[in-house]
């Protein structure tokens, strides 16, 4: 069977994923294309994009419009000619789905979609929400990125027998492998690198720095919090749209350290020094960072969170309060001020990332398109050998 997943632009911590499972199929005998455009100018901001040209990943150009609320990716339809299945990220913007969904409806071409089942950053009585709701339900499959993402579906009456529930994840193994590779020295020369002191209570953003994170929020809260606890220092890791209101707050508040995009090294050193992960807005996969490094994840209760925020267990794993500064405020002070509390939910956390890896969701994915392909093939036997 011939697969295309297509993508609006290719993610640095996808490609362990898409890797794994073209190692996959192409052993069960199927053949895979990645078909991937230019990020919006948005995306590109956030550093996090890369472009590759191999045997399975090909780089179309594509179109971003009406303030990224339209994408066309011209070549997708060649790809999706070649195909027998197409995967697809569930967005209203991509105009490839509207085609995908015209070609069903006449050529009963199959699709699958793969994400969130809903934007959980949108105005959930939007008309674009009341038509990627409807959509939902178009496709022949779904590869739901977690098991509430599953649920959501269900209760719109999508067969359940057509969703593969993926624990959607990153590379943990490269990651845990470069946290047992940072050595105290290391530690030690970041530490004097960014003037912290030994003794210091260090707690860790890492993540895009965009609205949804409420960069404010966090930052704003961090000063209450150093009012309480005079040996707290916050690293914050990671670019974007919200890095002017970062640098002002680190002007004048030297317990704020912008520590800039992470690479591999200095990202293990980051969580290696940190005691906890502060993220009081939307939550995706850091928390699998954060479970991997046995580090506790804090953050609030809002509707914006990635489907990503299943994996956090208040009170074992991580803490969440309501969206209150006050509130986070004191989550943070008290978990740094009960020390038996703190340990007991790192030791949780680390438990925590065995239960997700890359492998597990390649196999999960390349497990999900074998039972829609026989799916397909019982359907065109039962077809053909029915009666005329």
């Amino acid at each position: 069977m011939k697969i295309v997943i297509l993508q609006p632009m290719l993610k640095v911590y996808r490609v362990s994923l898409y890797t794994l499972l073209y190692q996959q199929l192409t052993e069960q005998g199927h053949e895979l294309r990645i078909v991937f455009g230019t990020p919006s100018r948005q995306e590109q901001l956030r550093g996090d994009n890369i472009i590759l040209d191999n045997n399975f990943c090909f780089f179309e150009k594509s179109y971003w419009l009406f303030t990224n609320k339209l994408h066309i990716l011209p070549k997708a339809v060649e790809h999706i000619l070649w195909a027998d299945l197409v995967i697809t990220e569930q967005a209203n913007k991509h105009l490839h789905n509207y085609l995908l969904l015209v070609l069903r409806w006449i050529l009963h071409k199959p699709y699958a979609f793969w994400g969130h089942g809903l934007n959980r950053q949108a105005t959930p009585h939007s008309i674009n929400e009341f038509f990627k709701k409807k959509l939902a339900k178009q496709t022949d499959w779904w590869f739901a990125y977690t098991q509430s993402v599953a649920d959501y579906l269900q209760a719109l009456d999508f067969n359940k027998n057509h969703i593969t529930v993926l624990n959607n994840s990153i590379d943990t193994l490269e990651f845990k492998q470069a946290l047992q590779n940072t050595s105290t020295a290391e530690i030690q020369a970041f530490k004097q690198q960014y003037n912290i002191a030994e003794d210091a209570q260090i707690a860790l953003f890492c993540g895009s720095l965009h609205q949804y994170k409420k960069i404010d929020f966090l930052l704003n809260s961090a000063e209450s919090i150093k009012e309480k606890l005079p040996k707290f220092v916050l690293l914050v890791g990671g670019t974007g749209e919200e890095s002017t209101t970062l640098a002002n707050y680190a002007s004048h508040d030297d317990f704020i350290i912008p520590i800039g995009w992470l690479n591999n090294k200095t990202k293990s050193l980051a969580f290696k020094c940190a005691e906890m992960l502060l993220n009081p807005g939307m939550v995706g996969l850091v928390i699998l960072d954060a479970f991997c490094a046995g580090l506790p994840l804090l953050t609030t209760k809002q509707n914006q969170h990635s489907p990503e925020i299943d994996y956090l267990q208040h009170d074992f794993n991580g803490l969440i309060c309501e969206f209150d500064q006050q509130a986070y405020v004191e989550l943070v002070v008290s978990t740094f001020s009960t020390p038996e509390k703190l340990t007991l939910l790192q030791h949780n956390a680390l438990l925590s990332s065995e239960a997700y890896s890359i492998e597990k969701m390649a196999e999960n994915f390349a497990n999900g398109i074998a039972n829609f392909s026989a799916r397909r093939h019982s359907k065109q036997n039962n077809i053909h050998n029915t009666p005329t």
